[in-house]
Protein backbone atom coordinates (compact mmCIF):
# COMPACT_ATOMS: atom_id res chain seq x y z
CA UNK A 1 0.00 0.00 0.00
CA UNK A 2 1.49 3.30 -1.03
CA UNK A 3 1.73 6.06 1.53
CA UNK A 4 0.44 9.44 0.50
CA UNK A 5 2.43 12.43 1.61
CA UNK A 6 0.63 15.09 3.56
CA UNK A 7 1.38 18.73 2.95
CA UNK A 8 3.38 20.39 5.75
CA UNK A 9 0.79 23.18 6.03
CA UNK A 10 -1.97 20.61 6.46
CA UNK A 11 0.01 18.81 9.15
CA UNK A 12 0.76 22.04 11.01
CA UNK A 13 -2.90 23.13 10.80
CA UNK A 14 -3.99 19.73 12.13
CA UNK A 15 -1.48 19.96 14.98
CA UNK A 16 -2.75 23.44 15.85
CA UNK A 17 -6.32 22.15 15.95
CA UNK A 18 -5.27 19.45 18.41
CA UNK A 19 -3.99 22.10 20.83
CA UNK A 20 -6.01 24.41 23.06
CA UNK A 21 -8.11 26.49 22.51
CA UNK A 22 -9.42 24.34 19.66
CA UNK A 23 -9.01 20.81 21.11
CA UNK A 24 -10.68 19.31 18.05
CA UNK A 25 -11.31 15.57 18.05
CA UNK A 26 -9.25 13.20 15.96
CA UNK A 27 -12.24 12.36 13.79
CA UNK A 28 -13.07 15.98 13.10
CA UNK A 29 -9.56 16.77 11.93
CA UNK A 30 -9.36 13.55 9.91
CA UNK A 31 -12.66 14.34 8.20
CA UNK A 32 -11.67 17.95 7.57
CA UNK A 33 -8.49 16.98 5.75
CA UNK A 34 -9.77 13.65 4.37
CA UNK A 35 -6.98 11.69 6.01
CA UNK A 36 -6.90 8.71 8.34
CA UNK A 37 -7.56 9.03 12.06
CA UNK A 38 -4.35 7.07 12.69
CA UNK A 39 -2.35 9.87 11.10
CA UNK A 40 -3.98 12.47 13.33
CA UNK A 41 -3.40 10.19 16.32
CA UNK A 42 0.28 10.06 15.38
CA UNK A 43 0.35 13.90 15.33
CA UNK A 44 -1.24 13.94 18.79
CA UNK A 45 1.42 11.54 20.10
CA UNK A 46 4.12 13.79 18.65
CA UNK A 47 2.61 16.79 20.44
CA UNK A 48 2.52 14.86 23.72
CA UNK A 49 6.13 13.76 23.33
CA UNK A 50 7.14 17.37 22.58
CA UNK A 51 5.35 18.47 25.76
CA UNK A 52 2.90 20.72 23.92
CA UNK A 53 -0.16 18.65 24.74
CA UNK A 54 -1.18 16.93 27.95
CA UNK A 55 -1.93 13.21 27.83
CA UNK A 56 -5.53 12.18 27.41
CA UNK A 57 -7.46 15.07 28.92
CA UNK A 58 -10.71 13.07 28.85
CA UNK A 59 -9.39 10.48 31.28
CA UNK A 60 -8.11 13.14 33.66
CA UNK A 61 -11.57 14.75 33.90
CA UNK A 62 -12.95 11.56 35.40
CA UNK A 63 -10.21 11.55 38.05
CA UNK A 64 -11.30 14.78 39.76
CA UNK A 65 -12.37 14.54 43.38
CA UNK A 66 -15.77 15.71 44.53
CA UNK A 67 -14.16 18.73 46.21
CA UNK A 68 -12.43 19.73 42.97
CA UNK A 69 -15.63 19.38 40.97
CA UNK A 70 -17.51 21.43 43.55
CA UNK A 71 -14.85 24.15 43.42
CA UNK A 72 -15.09 24.24 39.61
CA UNK A 73 -18.85 24.68 39.87
CA UNK A 74 -18.51 27.45 42.47
CA UNK A 75 -15.77 29.28 40.54
CA UNK A 76 -17.70 29.17 37.26
CA UNK A 77 -21.18 29.93 38.62
CA UNK A 78 -21.05 33.65 37.81
CA UNK A 79 -19.05 33.45 34.58
CA UNK A 80 -20.34 34.32 31.14
CA UNK A 81 -20.07 31.80 28.31
CA UNK A 82 -16.88 33.42 27.03
CA UNK A 83 -15.27 33.53 30.48
CA UNK A 84 -16.35 29.94 31.11
CA UNK A 85 -14.76 28.77 27.85
CA UNK A 86 -11.54 30.58 28.69
CA UNK A 87 -11.50 29.14 32.21
CA UNK A 88 -12.09 25.62 30.90
CA UNK A 89 -9.27 25.95 28.38
CA UNK A 90 -6.88 27.08 31.10
CA UNK A 91 -7.87 24.17 33.39
CA UNK A 92 -8.11 21.55 30.63
CA UNK A 93 -11.84 21.04 31.14
CA UNK A 94 -14.76 20.79 28.78
CA UNK A 95 -17.48 23.43 28.99
CA UNK A 96 -20.19 20.79 28.63
CA UNK A 97 -18.78 18.81 31.54
CA UNK A 98 -18.74 21.87 33.84
CA UNK A 99 -22.34 22.67 32.84
CA UNK A 100 -23.32 19.08 33.57
CA UNK A 101 -21.68 19.26 37.01
CA UNK A 102 -23.53 22.53 37.70
CA UNK A 103 -26.86 20.97 36.75
CA UNK A 104 -26.21 17.93 38.93
CA UNK A 105 -25.30 20.17 41.86
CA UNK A 106 -28.46 22.24 41.49
CA UNK A 107 -30.62 19.12 41.25
CA UNK A 108 -28.99 17.65 44.33
CA UNK A 109 -29.84 20.71 46.40
CA UNK A 110 -33.37 21.07 45.05
CA UNK A 111 -34.25 17.47 45.61
CA UNK A 112 -33.43 17.65 49.32
CA UNK A 113 -35.99 20.39 49.91
CA UNK A 114 -38.58 18.67 47.75
CA UNK A 115 -37.90 15.30 49.39
CA UNK A 116 -38.31 16.85 52.84
CA UNK A 117 -41.68 18.28 51.82
CA UNK A 118 -42.77 14.96 50.33
CA UNK A 119 -41.63 13.08 53.42
CA UNK A 120 -43.51 15.50 55.68
CA UNK A 121 -46.71 15.17 53.68
CA UNK A 122 -46.38 11.37 53.62
CA UNK A 123 -45.74 11.37 57.37
CA UNK A 124 -48.87 13.48 57.97
CA UNK A 125 -51.04 11.25 55.80
CA UNK A 126 -49.62 8.15 57.52
CA UNK A 127 -50.46 9.63 60.92
CA UNK A 128 -54.03 10.30 59.76
CA UNK A 129 -54.36 6.73 58.49
CA UNK A 130 -52.97 5.32 61.74
CA UNK A 131 -55.35 7.42 63.80
CA UNK A 132 -58.32 6.32 61.67
CA UNK A 133 -57.27 2.67 61.89
CA UNK A 134 -56.80 2.89 65.68
CA UNK A 135 -60.25 4.46 66.00
CA UNK A 136 -61.79 1.70 63.87
CA UNK A 137 -59.94 -0.97 65.87
CA UNK A 138 -61.22 0.48 69.15
CA UNK A 139 -64.78 0.53 67.77
CA UNK A 140 -64.48 -3.08 66.62
CA UNK A 141 -63.01 -4.14 69.98
CA UNK A 142 -65.98 -2.54 71.75
CA UNK A 143 -68.41 -4.30 69.42
CA UNK A 144 -66.63 -7.61 69.98
CA UNK A 145 -66.68 -7.14 73.75
CA UNK A 146 -70.38 -6.26 73.62
CA UNK A 147 -71.12 -9.31 71.47
CA UNK A 148 -69.17 -11.54 73.82
CA UNK A 149 -71.06 -10.10 76.81
CA UNK A 150 -74.40 -10.69 75.08
CA UNK A 151 -73.45 -14.28 74.32
CA UNK A 152 -72.49 -14.89 77.93
CA UNK A 153 -75.78 -13.37 79.12
CA UNK A 154 -77.73 -15.44 76.64
CA UNK A 155 -76.02 -18.63 77.81
CA UNK A 156 -76.78 -17.75 81.44
CA UNK A 157 -80.38 -16.93 80.56
CA UNK A 158 -80.78 -20.19 78.67
CA UNK A 159 -79.15 -22.07 81.51
CA UNK A 160 -81.63 -20.53 83.99
CA UNK A 161 -84.67 -21.43 81.90
CA UNK A 162 -83.48 -24.97 81.35
CA UNK A 163 -83.08 -25.53 85.09
CA UNK A 164 -86.47 -24.00 85.86
CA UNK A 165 -88.25 -26.20 83.29
CA UNK A 166 -86.76 -29.34 84.81
CA UNK A 167 -88.24 -28.48 88.21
Amino acid sequence: MAQTTIDIKTKEQGRVWLLPPYNYSLRRIANEFSIGAATVSKWRKELVSEGLLKEDVEQKIENFTAEQIFSFVIETSTMTEHELAEYCRSKGLFVEKVKEWRTISIQAHQSKAENQYKQDSIRRSDKKKIKALEKELARKNQALAETAALLVLREKFNALWETSEED
